[in-house]
C-alpha cells in the first residue's frame, strides 16, 4: 500500500529572511507557476469504470484537514458519479436518499482505496463532499438549462419564471425529475426568497467593492495545499492571506480594508516579536484577530471557515467541527442523564431492600423466631 509523502519542509532560514518582503514575492510565484500549462485535462461527465482488479483502485487517504488528498480529482470523481447516478427529484443531498447514497458510496469505494481503519471517516468526508458539491451542480444545472433555453430563443433568466426552462433540462436528469424539481422548489416562494437573500449577501459592498476573495471555487485548503508545493514550505498567513485577496494581474489588495489588515498586521507582528521575522510564527492568532476585527459569526476574518489560521498553517489543526462540538455536548448530556438514573435506581433498590427485609423480620417475629437484628444484639452482649 502506498505511504503518504513528506509534508513540506520546515522553516528554514532560507525562506524565513526577509519574510515581510517576501510576502508578495512568494504570491507572485505562486501566480506565476499557476498560470504555467496544466498536465492535467478536466475529466468528461463519463462515469469512470471500476476496476476488475481491486489493486488498481487508487490510493487516497483522510489528511489532517479533514480532505482527502488528491481533494480536486476526487471532487470530479463525485460529481461525476452524483450527475451519472442521479435518479430522483433531488435539488439537495439531504433529499437523496439512503438506498441511492449507499449505491453511490459503493461505487466510489469502487474506485479508492484507503486504511481500512479510516473507513467510517472516509464515509464522512465523502458525505460532506457530496453535501458541499450539490448546490453547486445545481446551480450549473439550471444555467446549463437556461443556455439551451436561450439557443431556443427563449427570453428566460434565472431570477425570472424558472417554468420557462421546463423543456430545457440538462441530460443526465430525467423530464419527469426536472419538472418536479422546478414545481415544487425552484418556483416557490420560499426558494426565491432564500435565492434572493443570498444573492444579496453576495453582492454586498465592502469598501467599494463587492468581491470578498480571489481564491475562486477552490477551497482555502487546497490553495494551501498548492502553495505549499509550489514554494517548498508551508505559506506564511500573510501570504496564503495575498492569494485569496490580491488581484492576479496586479497584485492589488481588493479593497481597501483587505490591504489595512495586512498593513495593521504586519506592524502589530513587528511590534510584538521583533523585527527580525524569522521569530514570527506562521501566523499569530490573537494579533490577526484584533487587527481584523476578531471573531464573527465562528469565523475569522480572511481565512473562510478556518478556525484557528495558526495551527491550519502549521498543519497540526486539533480543532474540531461545530457538529462534532455539538455531539460531545450530546454525549455529556446523555452521560450525565445516565448517571442521574442509575444513581434514582440505586437508591430506590437499597430502598427495596430495606423493604424486603423489615418485611422479612416482620414473619419471623410474628413465628417467634429471632432476627438477625436479635442475633446481632445476643452477639454484643
Amino acid at each position: 500500500m502506498a505511504q503518504r509523502g513528506a509534508r513540506g519542509g520546515g522553516r528554514s532560514g532560507s525562506h524565513i529572511s526577509g519574510r515581510d518582503a517576501g510576502d508578495r514575492n512568494a504570491s507572485q510565484s505562486y501566480n506565476d507557476a499557476e498560470s504555467q500549462p496544466s498536465s492535467s485535462v478536466r475529466g468528461s461527465n463519463i462515469l469512470e469504470q471500476v476496476p476488475s482488479n481491486p489493486s488498481k483502485r487508487k490510493f487516497i487517504e483522510v489528511d489532517s484537514e479533514k480532505e482527502f488528498t488528491d481533494q480536486i480529482s476526487v471532487i470530479r470523481a463525485i460529481t461525476c458519479i452524483l450527475k451519472t447516478m442521479f435518479d430522483g427529484p433531488w435539488t439537495s443531498w439531504k433529499k437523496v436518499d439512503k438506498e441511492h447514497r449507499d449505491a453511490m458510496w459503493e461505487h466510489f469505494k469502487g474506485l479508492y482505496v484507503w486504511p481500512e481503519e479510516t473507513d467510517v471517516l472516509a464515509r464522512k468526508v465523502w458525505e460532506d463532499c457530496m453535501k458541499k458539491r450539490f448546490p453547486d451542480v445545481m446551480r450549473r444545472a439550471r444555467e446549463a438549462s437556461l443556455k439551451l433555453a436561450k439557443a431556443a430563443n427563449v427570453n428566460a433568466s434565472l431570477e425570472g419564471d424558472l417554468n420557462l426552462l421546463k423543456d430545457y433540462r440538462p441530460n443526465w436528469i430525467k423530464k419527469e425529475y426536472w419538472e418536479k424539481m422546478i414545481n415544487e422548489v425552484w418556483t416557490t416562494s420560499k426558494w426565491k426568497r432564500l435565492s434572493q437573500s443570498g444573492k444579496n449577501n453576495r453582492n454586498k459592498l465592502e469598501d467599494g467593492s463587492v468581491s470578498k476573495h480571489t481564491g475562486g471555487s477552490i477551497s482555502i485548503r487546497q490553495h494551501k495545499k498548492r502553495m505549499q508545493a509550489i514554494l517548498k514550505r508551508p505559506p506564511t498567513g500573510v501570504e496564503l492571506y495575498a492569494r485569496l485577496h490580491t488581484k492576479r494581474s496586479t497584485q492589488e489588495y481588493i479593497t481597501p480594508k483587505a490591504a489595512k489588515v495586512k498593513e495593521a498586521y504586519e506592524s502589530a507582528m513587528v511590534a510584538k516579536f521583533g523585527d527580525d521575522t524569522s521569530c514570527h510564527p506562521l501566523l499569530d492568532n490573537e494579533t490577526w484577530c484584533d487587527v481584523s476585527g476578531g471573531v464573527k459569526k465562528g469565523r475569522i476574518y480572511g481565512f473562510g471557515s478556518v478556525s484557528d489560521p495558526a495551527s491550519f498553517l502549521e498543519g497540526t489543526s486539533s480543532t474540531i467541527t461545530s457538529q462534532e462540538v455539538v455531539y460531545e455536548r450530546v454525549r455529556n448530556e446523555m452521560r450525565g442523564e445516565m448517571d442521574a438514573k442509575a444513581a434514582e435506581m440505586e437508591a430506590k433498590h437499597q430502598q427495596m431492600h430495606v423493604c424486603s427485609l423489615a418485611k422479612y423480620d416482620g414473619k419471623l417475629k410474628s413465628k417467634g423466631m429471632r432476627t438477625e437484628d436479635d442475633w446481632m444484639d445476643m452477639k454484643r452482649r
